[in-house]
């Protein structure tokens, strides 16, 4: 039986602002996006809706002579959100879920003198849902129809609540050109891996499984040499081969061997390059 997804958005955006003074600026937003919703390959998955959000933002930026420091907090409204998992066949299911509310706060620091830049950014996220997520998307909020895949107030997988990062630079003549030094750390906490927490109905909880994606910290080196319309960098990333991860899945829908996806190793190398 052929199936359709219909739907349709309004995208919107209203952005004010106010400066007190020359280097002081606040402003706050509000704004609307859409997703369109679509057909599940899978024969037995209707189909599923488009999800909306709308953002609710204020923040700051000022300069106060080499410091800068901007910053913002938030907070979103997730309506009929749009998660996957593997379904019957191991094909993908998108499926809606009711709607889900994040709030946060970020903020990043600049500072430059001299030869000498610094930059500094970090953010925290509350993402949670709101309202069940029933294993029928026709059944009622108690999900008193089917059962619970997700109850309210769960915090939505692969964000982490905690992020930042730091990059520290410093730049000086060096004979016909400018010789360069820098060093960058970033940080990512842990994050669920699945948002469901009942798979079947008995209790089966894909995350029992699936664990979750690990905290991981970053550092990157780099020391370089520009000159005349040439450059040349030596490099290492991920400097102390942190094992970071990327995803965790598994390969089929009734598999529970988890599969973890890494991220980068350290990478050492060198590079040259040409101006035109």
């Amino acid at each position: 039986m052929p199936r359709r997804s219909k739907g349709n958005g309004f995208t919107h955006r209203l952005n004010l602002q106010y400066k007190p003074a020359e280097d002081l600026m606040f402003y706050g937003t509000w704004s609307r996006g859409f997703r369109p919703g679509g057909i599940n390959r899978q024969p037995s998955a209707p189909a599923y809706d488009p999800d909306y959000i709308t953002n609710f933002e204020l923040g700051w930026k000022t300069r106060l002579g080499p410091l800068r420091w901007n910053g913002a907090v938030y907070h979103q409204i997730w309506k009929k959100f749009q998660f996957s998992f593997l379904g019957e066949n191991s094909l993908t299911v998108i499926q809606n879920g009711r709607d889900a509310k994040i709030n946060g706060i970020e903020t990043d620091v600049g500072y430059v003198a001299g030869g000498l830049t610094l930059n500094a950014a970090a953010s925290l996220t509350s993402a949670k849902t709101k309202g069940n997520i029933c294993q029928s998307i026709l059944d009622d909020d108690d999900c008193s129809t089917s059962y619970t895949v997700t109850p309210s107030g769960t915090r939505l997988p692969i964000t982490p609540r905690f992020k930042a990062n730091a990059t520290a630079r410093y730049a000086w003549d060096l004979g016909a050109g400018k010789a360069h030094v820098q060093g960058s750390v970033t940080y990512k906490g842990s994050a669920s891996t699945d948002i469901r927490q009942d798979r079947t109905g008995a209790g089966d909880n894909p995350n029992d499984y699936l664990g979750r994606l690990s905290s991981s910290t970053l550092v990157d080196a780099f020391i370089g040499y520009d000159w005349s319309r040439f450059t040349a960098e030596l490099f290492a990333t991920n400097l102390f081969d942190e094992r970071n991860e990327l995803a965790r899945f598994v390969a089929c829908s009734i598999c529970t061997q988890t599969r973890v996806l890494p991220g980068r190793p350290r990478t050492i190398g060198f590079r040259i390059g040409a101006r035109f």
